[in-house]
């Protein structure tokens, strides 16, 4: 592994490694911690960060959304960039068991903190999302009014979404409807779909970054997210507890989860020129007879989680 005495040595390092391969990088910009450019090819753009830590430098590929993108660009930078055990299997043990969960006032820091949007809506996708805060992303995210998502209007949370997402490190899971119907119908159980999301946004994260504590809300068994995360042998200190969106790393972590949301609802909205109302309510029933009326039942599972009861008092 090479090692860099500077971000700027970093990037260098990284824009002529990829121009070998016929990719373009734009000059960088400083982030909190890091910096980021956009690496561009063929018709394709995608940002790329790295940030700079006490374990040295660090390359997140997290704000690449497309996966053959992200695939090929670190098969380029893994075997130069990466520490030398990375290439090595994680041993599948979860050496950290969960714990009694403290108190908000004693959560460590760094942490993880992870929360969803969407399962209580009767249409769009279910988000999971993941956001990594240490010691001073903790009191940048409290200046700028994070709290949980619940409490803000879309507007703000498209605000407080692009300060987290520029400031820490995040990863989101989307399980589009079509996913999620067929998923549901393999388990029969939301919570079991809730921990999986959750034990892989977690796994994900733990790629691009180092973190010895994470936190979620709680749902149905504590074990589930547990036994997801014990499957793929991660080791870290998982607490739960309900209403952590207390915590400002669960909190920044629903607004990230929130807005992905919003935005899908939007596109789908777009996409069948009729507007889809969040949450589950008599508006929702109304619009669903709406949309089957004009595309029929068997379209439903393209924008609604078909398992709610609402699909029930459908008619076609």
């Amino acid at each position: 592994m090479i090692s860099f005495e500077s971000l700027e040595d970093c990037y260098q390092f990284i824009r002529k490694l990829l121009s070998k391969h016929d990719f373009q990088c734009n000059p960088y910009r400083s982030i909190q911690h890091g910096i980021q450019f956009l690496i561009s090819k063929d018709n394709a753009s995608e940002i790329l960060r790295v940030y700079s830590g006490k374990k040295g430098i660090k390359i997140d590929y997290s704000q690449i959304k497309s996966s053959e993108f992200s695939h090929n660009i670190q098969e380029i930078l893994r075997p130069e960039l990466s520490p030398p055990q990375a290439a090595e299997p994680i041993p599948n043990i979860f050496k950290k068991h969960m714990t009694p969960t403290p108190s908000p006032d004693q959560d460590p820091l760094p942490i993880i903190g992870v929360d969803e949007s969407g399962k209580g809506d009767y249409f769009g996708p279910l988000v999971i999302a993941s956001v990594y805060v240490d010691e001073s992303t903790s009191e940048l995210l409290t200046t700028e009014g994070i709290q949980d998502s619940k409490t803000l209007s879309d507007t703000k949370i498209a605000r407080l979404a692009r300060i987290i997402q520029t400031n820490c490190p995040h990863n989101v899971v989307r399980i589009g409807n079509t996913s999620y119907n067929d998923l549901y119908h393999q388990v029969q159980n939301l919570n079991h779909i809730l921990a999986w999301g959750h034990g892989k946004v977690i796994e994900n994260i733990l790629k691009e970054i180092s973190c010895d504590y994470a936190l979620s809300d709680q749902f149905g068994n504590p074990k589930l997210v547990q036994t997801a995360l014990l499957s793929k042998g991660i080791d870290i200190t998982l607490f739960q507890r309900p209403r952590a969106e207390s915590n400002i790393a669960v909190a920044a972590a629903s607004i990230i989860a929130r807005h992905d949301f919003v935005s899908q609802i939007k596109q789908i909205s777009s996409h069948y020129s009729m507007e889809f109302p969040k949450g589950c309510s008599k508006k929702t029933i109304s619009v669903a007879q709406e949309f089957v009326d004009s595309f029929g039942k068997k379209e439903l599972p393209n924008v609604a989680k078909t398992h709610f009861k609402i699909t029930q008092e459908l008619t076609e």
